[in-house]
């Protein structure tokens, strides 16, 4: 047996360790925000070598290029994205002199920036330009400020003044030569936050996205908000522009907008990828996209795009020799966490057979190879099986699968727990079924739940045959500025707008943002860009000016609060069978749908569990008192 040389105590420590901590394969699904630490550059190699020569030649050139990414589900393509995240640092080591593993052709002087797709076409530039200040700190509008306004002479001499030095007027007007028109106000804002010490902090409030109110942008002399697209692809190309630094944006996630609201929000996005690509140099667009989708993303992209784009390049599968590697690393990598060192043999508390079932079991996907992998883990260590019966039951199944013979038969019968049930079915048969439902990382952000929201309109629209008219995102113009809802249905001739704060989580209190979202909405009330509107807040929200703005506005605004929980479930039932908070909405457009029958909640079935038990309690209670 392959654990006969460890000590049954050392075995109870490491399985004891496993079920205390947080192992490498309990998040099966990369995310953006949270780094991979194990990788295996295996599926991905033939990629880098494209990746690094397009990083290569724009450094050198500062042309913008596109390298769409394409793979299955499962097959990593959020994690390429923590890969060269990690290279990117090697890079920035290695020219600090330090060294470091990696080869020598990989290009300095270049940075990775992810965004995940927002799965609306709403402010899709002001979602990217987020992500690079995200990314790169606020600190990158200092490097950019003064780089910017040294080129323009204003650094020679910071103080203010009418002597011996020149002042930031002409150091705006030579700002506004270089870039003139709709960067006027990215200049003024940019210069000001450098040189003038009393508005700095406003500026960078502005630069930030932050929302001012008119007394602010009248100190500033600025007219125009962040949040608008013009000025937010101005603003993106200024900073890749003078970073000093190639720029990679990495776009996850490119059939989102499709699968959220439709073709018209995909085509949306696209056309937003190409005003990137046309109007801002030294960047390097990667698309990644699921394999499946591509070929509809190509349908809807112009020939114009189509022929910007590099030849797109696939992740691979696991091969087998990966998938061991990639165990024995990420299982040495627990061990190291938690200050041990690892077992005599590496693949503990698996073994090589087992890993060569889930291998056959998943085709080399790694998605599915990490949840199988946790999945017997689980087993193992909360004594569901033991580690002899794991060992027996992948054997005794590759025996059955090869000869289907009746010793075969015997020796599962031999081992109750791993023997097949009366269906036939084996231990491995059992574990595969867990994961035949796909599990989907679902973030609730102001993209994804405005998206959701109007999905939801729509496909309840759609079953009962109202004709509407959607459009997002939805602009107007008020006090001759240009603003944009998230939305805007039409209904009977009624135009609904539909709008919602840019807040982190909808856990908190949507403060500040909340009254400037309901703000907008109400502006464009006033002015007859929508009839009615409804507004997405965080529960809990208050604040005098914010409900002052709906009671001025009852029947014409309409408020929907969100938690975390409801928001992810709006989002999780969008596409087929919208919640609850989706029917209210639609409601609130066509009026009462009573036949309509929303999906029960998960957390409303534990809040009716607890009130069950709690009402319960309070009966036993009751009887012990009467007794």
């Amino acid at each position: 047996m392959v654990f006969d040389q460890m000590d049954p105590e050392e075995m109870e420590l490491y399985l004891d360790v496993l079920k205390e901590g947080t192992t490498p394969f309990d998040r099966f699904v990369a995310r953006g925000s949270m780094e991979d630490v194990v990788d295996i550059p295996g599926p991905r190699s033939k990629i880098d070598r494209f990746m690094y020569r397009a990083i290569r030649q724009t450094c050198a050139d500062h042309s913008t290029r596109m390298l769409p990414l394409i793979g299955s589900a499962g097959t990593g393509k959020t994690h390429a994205y923590w890969a060269y995240k990690s290279i990117e640092r090697k890079v920035a080591l290695r020219a600090q002199g330090a060294e470091v593993d990696i080869p020598d052709n990989i290009p300095d002087n270049w940075t990775i920036v992810y965004v995940p797709s927002p799965p609306a076409a709403v402010r899709i530039l002001l979602h990217v330009y987020t992500c690079l200040l995200d990314e790169l700190t606020a600190d990158i509008l200092r490097v950019v400020a003064d780089k910017l306004v040294g080129r323009w002479g204003g650094l020679k001499k910071k103080k203010l003044g009418l002597f011996g030095g020149q002042d930031l007027d002409e150091t705006i007007q030579n700002g506004i030569r270089e870039y003139p028109g709709i960067f006027a106000d990215c200049v003024k804002s940019l210069c000001i936050f450098a040189i003038d010490k009393e508005r700095s902090g406003l500026a960078e409030r502005w630069l930030l996205g932050e929302d001012l109110d008119e007394s602010d942008l009248d100190a500033l002399g600025i007219n125009s908000v962040i949040e608008s697209d013009d000025i937010c692809l101005a603003m993106i190309k200024l900073l890749c522009e003078n970073a000093g630094k190639t720029i990679v944006l990495y776009f996850d996630e490119l059939e989102s907008p499709y699968r959220m609201i439709g073709p018209e929000a995909e085509a949306k996005f696209l056309e937003t990828l190409k005003r990137i690509y046309n109007e801002i140099k030294n960047l390097v667009i990667v698309l990644a996209v699921l394999k499946e989708i591509w070929p509809r993303v190509l349908e809807t992209a112009d020939t114009a795009m189509k022929s910007r784009m590099e030849e797109d390049r696939e992740l691979e599968y696991f091969k087998f020799d990966d998938l061991l590697l990639y165990f024995a690393k990420a299982i040495e990598y627990f061990w190291s966490q938690n200050n041990l060192n690892p077992p005599i043999y590496p693949l503990f508390p698996l073994n090589e057979d087992v890993l060569r079932a889930i291998f056959d079991k998943t085709t080399g996907n790694q998605r599915s190879i990490i949840k199988l992998i946790r999945l017997f883990v689980d087993k193992i260590v909360y004594d569901e099986m033991s580690l002899d019966e794991v060992i027996k039951s992948t054997a005794a199944e590759a025996t059955s699968t090869a000869t289907a013979t009746s010793t075969a038969a015997a020796t599962l019968t031999a081992s109750p727990k791993a023997a097949p049930t009366a269906q036939g079915k084996s231990i491995l048969d059992q574990i595969e079924e867990l994961m035949q439902d796909e599990d989907y990382t679902i973030e609730a952000n102001p993209q994804s739940v405005a998206g959701a929201a109007l999905k939801s309109i729509k496909v309840i629209a759609e079953k009962y045959g109202k004709e509407i008219k959607l459009v997002s995102p939805w602009a107007f113009t008020f006090n001759k500025r240009g603003y944009n809802l998230a939305g805007m249905i039409e209904f009977e001739g009624v135009k609904f707008g539909l709008e919602i704060p840019s807040v982190k989580t909808f856990n908190k209190s949507g403060g500040v943002a909340a009254y400037y979202a309901t703000k907008r909405v109400a502006n464009s009330i006033s002015v007859g860009s929508v009839d009615k509107a409804l507004i997405i807040i965080p529960a809990g929200t208050g604040g005098a000016k914010y409900k002052s703005i709906l009671t001025q506005n009852e029947g014409k605004i309409f408020k929907f609060e969100f938690d975390e929980d409801s928001a992810k479930f709006l989002i999780s039932q969008a596409i087929k069978h919208p919640s609850k908070d989706g029917l209210y909405m639609a409601e609130a457009i066509f009026g009462k749908i009573p036949e309509y029958e929303p999906p029960v909640a998960p957390y409303e079935m534990e809040q009716e569990e607890s009130a069950e038990e709690g009402s319960d309690g309070a009966t036993d209670e009751a009887a012990d008192g009467e007794s």
